[in-house]
């Protein structure tokens, strides 16, 4: 597995509607660079033969964050299962979900991983020929790692106690263009007979969330874990509700391929999707099934491939669930394009039918035996 420093055009190429792509998960709040891959035991071949076996394996450009619902995709490269899959994967870090866009539309990327929404879904209905193939993220049963927060000194006074509370409160998403976070919020303030734009939304990316409790300078937010964690230990705001309760199996992050790599080389796109499911199998045996071994083993590669160095952390914040599967949930995908379509943010409706391709995944399970128990 390999790193490059840039593709041509990823960056500065893409248009203001895209920025709402950014959920970033688990980015982190000093936003250093992307977690460096360790460096590779000494080899057991010859060179020659180690460079004619890299030769062989066929090439994959994929796109990742750096992040913890990365997870699968790093414990693929860690434990060498697209090597074993013939494939040579070469990674190219991003600092968000957007920037993936326009690469995968150019075919500078094969895959990538990152949040569906109005960005996606407007790239898409321009044309933009890519295919959700897989779960990157969903808030299962106990997996909610996005939380709607509140500060604490607004619920200690009484001031903020039930959703109704947060009418004309200023409220902080990563983005006010349509994500996923946004539909989960809208879910809340139902219970009050509200909608998410009856709070004062405002524009803040994750990790300045960390601060903006810390100073007061806003009343609420969704955040993502490992901020979540950080924040409550803090002192600074308390956990309202946990998005597996608010919007259960939502799913906020997904597995996307290029059209050229779905379409034209269907070998790797199955043989790809073969090592990430693989890898999710090993996730959720350390993080759903608390395998003791198998928790150490991943928590030592996440520690080493994410931004989360902490390996204590990992045993105090909640998971991002990855599907064992690679299972999106459709209709959590159709129930956020209504919202964004009701409220203006999106203006064509495109067929998520179509833009989901399971095929990859369940030729995958197949190739592993059948469904994860």
């Amino acid at each position: 597995m390999r790193h490059h420093p840039s593709l041509p055009g990823a960056r500065g190429a893409l248009p203001l509607a895209l920025a709402a792509l950014l959920l970033a998960c688990s980015a982190p709040a000093s936003r250093p660079p992307a977690a460096a891959t360790p460096a590779a035991p000494a080899p057991t071949t010859a060179p020659a033969a180690t460079a004619q076996a890299a030769q062989a394996r066929e090439h994959v450009n994929l796109g990742v964050l750096s992040s913890v619902s990365d997870s699968g995709l790093w414990i693929a490269i860690a434990k060498g299962y697209f090597e074993e899959q013939g494939l040579d994967v070469e990674t190219q870090p991003f600092g968000t979900a957007a920037d993936m866009v326009a690469p995968l539309s150019a075919g500078q990327l094969d895959a990538g991983g990152g949040a569906p929404g109005v960005g996606l879904n407007n790239a898409v209905a321009r044309g933009l020929e890519v295919r959700i193939v897989a779960d990157k993220a969903t808030t299962s049963p106990g997996h909610g790692y996005e939380a709607i927060l509140i500060r604490k000194d607004l619920v200690d006074s009484g001031q903020v106690r039930v959703p109704a509370d947060l009418k004309g409160r200023k409220y902080a998403l990563p983005s006010v263009t349509g994500i996923t976070p946004e539909v989960a919020l809208n879910r809340y303030m139902r219970q009050a007979g509200l909608g998410a734009r009856d709070t004062d939304l405002i524009t803040m990316p994750f990790p300045d969330m960390v601060a903006a409790f810390a100073n007061r300078s806003i009343d609420a937010a969704t955040v993502i874990e490992p901020f979540v964690t950080q924040i409550a230990d803090h002192g600074d705001a308390v956990i309202a509700e946990r998005e597996d309760v608010t919007y259960p199996n939502h799913t906020v992050a997904v597995i996307l391929y290029a059209a050229p790599f779905s379409r034209d080389r269907q070998p790797a796109a199955r043989a790809f999707m073969v090592a990430y499911l693989k890898a999710l199998r090993d996730y959720n045996d350390a993080f759903t099934k608390r395998d003791p071994a198998r928790y150490r083993e991943v928590v030592d590669i996440l520690t080493r491939f994410t931004p989360v160095k902490d390996a204590a952390l990992y045993g105090k914040m909640v998971m991002p669930g990855l599907d064992p599967n690679g299972v999106v949930n459709v209709a959590s995908l159709k129930e956020d394009q209504d919202y964004y379509l009701a409220n203006g943010l999106q203006q064509e409706r495109v067929d998520i039918d179509k833009l989901v391709d399971e095929s990859f995944a369940r030729y995958a399970v197949e190739q592993l035996g059948g469904p994860y128990r």
